[in-house]
């Protein structure tokens, strides 16, 4: 339940309009910008290739996002795919012998003979339902570690359906106040006169009644503002009345025992899946084609995107994690983006042995540090960047978010943190790039914050390919510019503290300064 916090606050955000921060990402997308000519906390990417990447080779680098799917037909993306050469499409053979058919654009585990998982349940309510049968069937004894442990759950998931259940009324009256206006004003042709005409009743109508002024004022297309208006409401839907219903198991469409750990030979190629908003997002920043004419450049011109569905609208199954992971180590990936996260890991095992199978293989795995404005060090959040025995994963980079502002409000005000857990910070809030249909926006996280260092490392990778994932890791984090002033903590209103009092480098990365170090250590060697 990574991302439930900031959905909650993003929403009233946009229901009231366009912040300075959206505006200013809209005309200048401004992560892209340098932090010392611009004024603003981006990570030098126009700079670079306007100067330092001139004339130089970059080789391509196989880039896996692990998500919900991506929109391999987005007209940004599409000529940036990692397709299998191996691979013969639609002609229902393993070409390539893999165990997987026809996966051409890479595969989906939330898929197969029942349809595609859009919405599944959180692994607390998994855990809930498991130990509850457990309990009934008098396996647990009265005082033991599994009755704590229930106990614990079972408090923690009602609180959450209380929550989330007040959530929810308010999100379905700003439904219904949706509706109303739109039946009285109409759909088709809407204007500024017809909005100034409309007489709101109650506050949720005045708010809509503001948010659609805005959006006609920046001549947003109705039908996309309702989605975005309404994304609250569909959030907290999924999160009420399915992640946390415990009569809910979407896992017999897929045709898997989920049970049966050591099968990796499950789902489809049907990489896109029912909602491909959020893997989309992540793949455009880290690899949309550059200077094509279209929405927005990338970070890596030499990026090539394996899609792997792993990430339904509820919190990932471990089994499918690991087995994403081996797919992509497998299959060519150098580099392998994880914009995912969940509080509880029953079988953290399997995704640490396949964490150490990638190191083992020279893999970089990058991951989003959440949503929750919370230390990382105290509080749970998996998949964790420290090894069983307590070691941090040297492979492994975790990213907090930070915004456009250098000062000290230089942190994203919802991103997780952490002196041990986080390495770095990365640009994540109102971030600019590609959604499902060749469309465009704006969205904002941890989510966003790793595939920018992603993109970073397949730069690298791409420059200097005799650099290890160990190695490439550390030139991010050294690099990384570094803001010695106080800034608010994320969660805070004024509590301050340093960045490197709440990460490793305590800084936020730079691709122009990563290639001079990148540079100046080859050439060393």
């Amino acid at each position: 339940m990574q991302f439930k916090s900031f959905l909650l606050s993003s929403l009233l955000i946009t229901a009231v309009g366009f912040t300075n921060a959206q505006e200013l990402s809209r005309a200048q997308q401004w992560y892209q910008l340098d932090p010392r000519k611009d004024q603003l906390g981006g990570i030098s990417t126009n700079k670079v290739y306007e100067g330092l990447l001139a004339n130089r080779l970059l080789l391509p680098v196989v880039v896996a996002v692990i998500d919900a799917g991506v929109d391999i037909e987005h007209e940004d993306l599409k000529q940036v795919l990692w397709v299998n050469p191996g691979e013969i499409p639609d002609n229902n053979i393993d070409d390539d012998g893999n165990g997987y058919i026809d996966d051409v654009y890479g595969w989906s585990f939330l898929s197969g003979p029942g349809g595609e998982v859009h919405y599944d349940t959180y692994e607390m309510t998994r855990e809930l339902v498991k130990y509850s049968a457990l309990e009934k069937d008098g396996k647990i004894t009265k005082g033991s570690k599994e009755a704590t442990y229930l106990e614990e759950i079972r408090k923690k998931h009602q609180a959450e359906v209380k929550a989330i259940s007040k959530d929810f009324k308010m999100m379905l009256e700003l439904k219904t106040a949706n509706d109303a206006f739109l039946t009285s004003v109409g759909r088709q042709d809407l204007n500024e006169a017809k909005i100034e005409a409309y007489k709101p009743s109650g506050k949720w109508q005045k708010v809509v009644k503001g948010y659609y002024a805005n959006a006609v004022k920046n001549k947003m297309a109705i039908v996309d503002a309702e989605t975005k208006l309404l994304e609250g409401y569909e959030q907290v839907n999924g999160m009420l009345n399915y992640g946390l219903n415990m009569a809910f198991n979407p896992r017999n469409l897929v045709g898997d025992t989920y049970e049966a750990w050591d099968n990796p030979i499950y789902g489809d190629n049907r990489v896109t899946g029912p909602d491909a908003s959020h893997g989309t997002h992540v793949a455009g920043i880290i690899a949309a084609q550059r200077n094509n004419g279209k929405g927005m450049n990338g970070i890596a011109a030499n990026a090539r995107i394996m899609t792997l569905r792993a990430v339904p609208s509820g919190d990932e199954h471990d089994k499918d994690v690991a087995n994403a992971i081996r797919y992509a180590v497998n299959n060519g990936a150098k580099v392998i983006n994880m914009s995912f996260g969940k509080s509880y890991s029953p079988q953290s095992d399997l995704v640490a042995a396949a964490i150490d199978y990638a190191l083992g293989k020279d893999v970089l795995l990058v991951h989003a540090a959440g949503n929750d404005n919370q230390n990382i060090d105290i509080e749970k959040n998996f998949p964790k960047p420290f090894a069983p025995d307590g070691v941090k994963y040297a492979h492994w980079i975790e990213i907090g978010a930070s915004s456009f502002q250098l000062n000290e409000r230089m942190l994203a005000g919802f991103s997780n943190y952490g002196k041990e857990s986080v390495d770095v910070f990365a640009p994540g809030d109102h971030i600019y790039a590609t959604m499902p249909g060749s469309k465009y926006d704006h969205n904002s996280g941890t989510s966003m914050a790793a595939p920018v260092v992603a993109g970073i490392a397949a730069v690298i990778r791409g420059l200097y390919p005799q650099l290890t994932a160990p190695e490439v890791r550390q030139i991010i984090m050294e690099s990384a510019y570094l803001y010695e002033e106080p800034v608010i903590i994320p969660g805070s209103r004024k509590k301050k503290t340093t960045l490197g009092a709440i990460s490793r480098s305590g800084g936020v990365v730079n691709l122009e300064a990563a290639i001079l170090l990148a540079d100046k250590k080859v050439a060393g060697n």
